[in-house]
């Protein structure tokens, strides 16, 4: 059956700075645990440690720039 998500949830981020995640599909908001849909604003500078999620995770940069530092 069809749900209408009518705000999303306010999560808070780790990191060096305040960085605000309004989560609109994931585990917090419609409890799923296998995507993480979500709208991220970060300050110029944000840093947070490197994370190994179990779930798929997509970032999309509207603007602004985004720098990704992996193993390998």
């Amino acid at each position: 059956m069809p749900r209408i998500i009518e705000s999303p949830t306010i999560i808070e981020a780790a990191g060096n700075k305040p960085k605000r995640i309004e989560e609109y599909v994931g585990r917090v908001n419609s409890s799923h645990s296998q995507v993480s849909v979500a709208r991220m604003v970060s300050p110029a500078g944000w840093i947070e440690p490197g994370q190994r999620p179990e779930f798929m995770e997509i970032t999309v940069v509207l603007t602004g720039r985004v720098r990704v530092e992996y193993e390998g």
